[in-house]
């Protein structure tokens, strides 16, 4: 046994706590308290034993509602009260009225206080037992009168009862059975009188076992069984069981009731909850638990010298947010479910599929050839998406990434397994076929970016943030006319960071509100410096998606504007067709009252993006900047003319054109030719710093 009082002095727990356990230390068992390891008494003192009238032994592995009626006095399970109880108990203090029976039957309405202590490198919680006044109670008083009552009224009520009854004595033999038993089990009293309890019990019932082995300890026990009907069949019991101790004897009292109807809702409920309400497909719980056996299997043939090959694969739709955007959530949520029944149809027969929520499924095959045999069936479901989505008239075109991550030879928890899958999936959105196998280096590019992001969050307020500006002339005469402001990270003394290897990630936290506020403040900054200068300076600005979809960017510019006393039209937004597709009603809105302030709107990569020229001319736009990758292209007959033929769509639209990438003189003197526009490129000047680009470009 256990000693308490070496325990106490093991024992760590909170500081507020402190004062009491001195005072237990020094007076071990004048209060009546419990350790629990889990949900199972792991010690107890002689004040605890005396308050349930029992010995260490019989309380030892006992739980808290092994010591309770069925149900609380609120109505509640004692077993699911008692499991969430103990739950919430392990991570912060808990006070808890409870009702306890002590070995005899008593009721001992009591308070509970359960602490989180550790005793070495064990967790455990500490529940002291406070005996409630039993005299403001009429419960306390309910022993005494059913001892008043004749036995005729008590065998009646038992009779009379609806739960099933049967009393035995301590072989088993049953001595007598109520109504409600034999009407519950199908057998007559004259057939169940001085049979076994077995009986009555579904063979080999290893809860049936528990309440023997519990009872030759204690004198209760309560839990949920399987009993047996005359005809054999079984069904589900919630069964308290208790030894009593008479004059003329021991006796076993047994009571239990079907709980086939609970059991089968439960069944629905757990049903419900392991399939996706929207698409019927089984959801991410039901395809852990699925991988989980998956692999179980998977191993043990491993270990067994049969190995096989198996794969996670993780589909993330393409295009899906732009038709959700557009379209609705309910015109979404339908070209889902038309996703899932296509997937069903395809897959089936091979793959177990769930939906994991959103734009996200699963497949999990099994028994596979190879690798390449693997890869066949990701391209299978690629060509799935080939054909159009029709809904209402109207025909989606979507694609899939599929991330794979393969099982088989080895031990791995389905959470990682899920992990390097969805990893995969990623990658293969940047991949040219869409389809990536999960490899160790995606964990460390994982990692890598993970530690970026962390850097990230702080580098604003570490002034580790900086514009750097590169010059924009004019083609007519080669002058220059402003400069774009691009976002640089000094990321460490030997590491400068351009905007592209870092911008996504500000994007993917959102933190881009507050970086692009800066920026735009920034620029404007230096805008109202350099136009001292220069009374006709313009300074261009990148502009995020989200920044546009956000309800107060028009009034960050505006405040930035007025605060350095600069005019609208100084200012330059450069934003990409991308902004146009996520919110485009809120994006166009904002893009039309930076307009009516007098902000030049730009669209950014004109050429490399889908947007349909009818629409080009609907936009709120003052200028295209065509993309760089045609500068590469003007020494080709081909290019030139692709060139020219952007030049004159902005000429025929009225919109100022933007030359960008212009690396060399015949680049330079090429575009001239077509038009009068900007000009922007290394051959004009490098991004510089403001002090550099003064310097550089300012005659000082």
């Amino acid at each position: 046994m256990i000693r308490w009082t070496q325990l106490l002095q093991s024992l760590v727990a909170d500081t507020k706590l402190g004062p009491q356990l001195q005072l237990w230390r020094s007076e071990p068992h004048s209060t009546p308290l419990a350790l629990f390891m889990g949900c199972k008494i792991f010690a107890a003192n002689q004040a605890a034993l005396d308050y349930f009238a029992c010995v260490h032994q019989e309380i030892l592995d006992a739980t808290l509602y092994d010591f309770a009626p069925r149900l609380q006095l609120g109505g509640q399970s004692s077993i699911e009260l008692a499991k969430k109880l103990m739950q919430a108990a392990a991570a912060s203090s808990q006070v808890q009225e409870w009702l306890h029976l002590n070995r005899h039957g008593k009721e001992l309405p009591t308070r509970l206080y359960l602490e989180p202590v550790r005793i070495d490198s064990n967790k455990m919680i500490l529940v002291r037992f406070e005996a409630l006044d039993r005299r403001l109670s009429p419960r306390g008083e309910a022993q005494d009168v059913f001892g008043l009552l004749p036995r005729s009224v008590l065998a009646g009520i038992l009779e009379e009862s609806a739960e099933a009854v049967v009393i035995s004595d301590t072989s088993g033999k049953i001595l007598a059975v109520n109504r409600a038993l034999c009407r519950l089990c199908g057998f007559s009293q004259a057939q169940l009188i001085g049979q076994q309890l077995q009986i009555l019990e579904t063979a080999n019932d290893p809860k049936q076992r528990e309440c023997r082995a519990a009872l030759a300890q204690r004198d209760f026990w309560q839990g949920e069984v399987s009993h047996t009907r005359v005809d054999g069949s079984h069904f589900p019991a919630w069964q308290s069981s208790r030894r009593l101790q008479t004059e003329s004897g021991c006796y076993l009292v047994t009571i239990f009731s079907d709980i086939s109807e609970r059991k089968q809702l439960e069944s629905r409920l757990t049903e419900q909850a392991m399939f996706d309400m929207l698409t019927g497909l089984p959801n991410r719980r039901h395809m852990k638990r699925k991988l989980r056996q998956v692999l179980r299997a998977s191993l043990e043939a491993f270990n067994q010298g049969k190995p096989t090959t198996g794969a996670l694969m993780f589909l993330d739709l393409n295009g899906f947010k732009h038709v959700n955007d557009s379209f609705g959530h309910s015109m979404g949520d339908r070209i889902l479910q038309l996703v899932a029944a296509r997937l069903e149809a395809g897959c089936i027969e091979r793959a177990d599929i769930a939906r994991m929520g959103g734009d996200e499924f699963t497949l999990v095959l099994q028994d596979c050839r190879d690798k390449e045999d693997i890869y066949l069936f990701a391209q299978q479901i690629l060509a799935l998406f080939e054909t159009p989505f029709e809904l209402e008239g109207q025909k989606f075109y979507l694609g899939t990434s599929i991330g794979i991550s393969l099982f088989g030879n080895q031990e791995i928890d389905p959470s990682e397994l899920l992990s390097q899958a969805d990893t995969a999936m990623y990658s293969a959105k940047r991949s040219a076929s869409h389809i990536n196998f999960y490899d160790s280096s995606m964990s460390e590019a994982a990692e890598h970016k993970l530690k970026l992001l962390g850097d990230l969050r702080h580098a604003l307020g570490l002034g580790q943030l900086s514009l750097f500006y590169q010059p924009i002339v004019r083609l007519k005469d080669n002058h220059m006319a402003g400069a774009e402001a691009l976002l640089r990270w000094h990321k460490s003394p030997h590491e400068l960071l351009e905007a592209a290897d870092f911008v996504p990630l500000l994007e993917e936290t959102g933190l881009i509100i507050t970086v692009g506020n800066w920026v735009v403040e920034q620029a404007c900054r230096q805008l109202a410096v350099w136009r001292q200068q220069d009374n006709d300076f313009i300074i261009s600005v990148n502009i995020s998606p989200l920044q546009l979809e956000h309800l107060d960017f028009y009034q960050q510019v505006k405040s930035a504007l007025q605060h350095h006393q600069l005019p609208a039209e100084a200012l330059i937004l450069e934003i990409t067709e991308s902004a146009l597709l996520g919110h485009p009603r809120q994006a166009k809105q904002t893009l039309k009252q930076l307009r009516a302030l007098g902000v030049k709107i730009v669209l950014d990569d004109f050429g490399t993006g889908l947007s349909s020229l009818s629409r080009l001319g609907s936009l709120p736009l003052d200028g295209l900047k065509i993309a760089g990758e045609f500068a590469e292209q003007l020494q080709h007959q081909k290019g030139k003319r692709l060139c020219q033929a952007i030049v004159q769509l902005s000429q025929a639209l009225e919109l100022k054109f933007v030359a960008e990438g212009i690396e060399t003189e015949y680049q330079n003197n090429m575009v001239r030719q077509m038009g009068d526009g900007l000009a922007q490129g290394f051959f004009f000047g490098y991004p510089l710093h403001p002090e550099q680009f003064a310097l550089a470009h300012f005659d000082l």
